[in-house]
């Protein structure tokens, strides 16, 4: 019963609680197992991991944290969680394009985001896969806040 004094109970959506420790290894681990297995093709993961792997931390840091307090974190959906992020950083680069007409940072930045749809969902599915092994049990059910 809802009174002045008793305002009614409103019920707070479930989240996960992030395991931490499995968290960060897989962010770290994710892409070193992708060059690493696949750094024989011309080296191109391995510069990938170089220009890409800090852009990946700093856009894919907040990107995963976020995804995963509210979702499981299927490997496949965090797939497609960065594709969709590197699409939506396609859009200021066409605006700024735009707005410049500087060639040179267009073929720069398309070049990032070309690497970046491919290589982003590929560390992010291995980022899930070791994130999924080396969570604990507690981790792995959503808790009411």
């Amino acid at each position: 019963m809802q009174t002045l004094i008793a305002p009614p109970h409103i019920p707070y959506p479930t989240r996960y609680v992030i395991d931490p420790v499995a968290f960060f290894v897989a962010l770290i681990g994710g892409p070193l197992v992708v060059t690493l297995c696949g750094f024989w093709v011309l080296f191109i993961p391995v510069f990938a991991l170089i220009l890409g792997g800090p852009l990946y931390l700093m856009v894919g840091t907040p990107v995963l944290l976020w995804y995963l307090r509210h979702h499981d974190g299927a490997p496949s959906d965090l797939a497609f969680v960065a594709f969709a992020s590197m699409i939506v950083g396609f859009a200021p680069l066409l605006l700024i394009f735009a707005v410049t007409g500087d060639r040179e940072f267009f073929a720069t930045g398309f070049m990032y985001i070309g690497f970046g749809m491919v290589f982003a969902p590929l560390w992010t599915y291995v980022f899930a896969k070791i994130y999924h092994s080396l969570r604990r049990d507690f981790f792995a059910k959503p808790r009411p806040f």
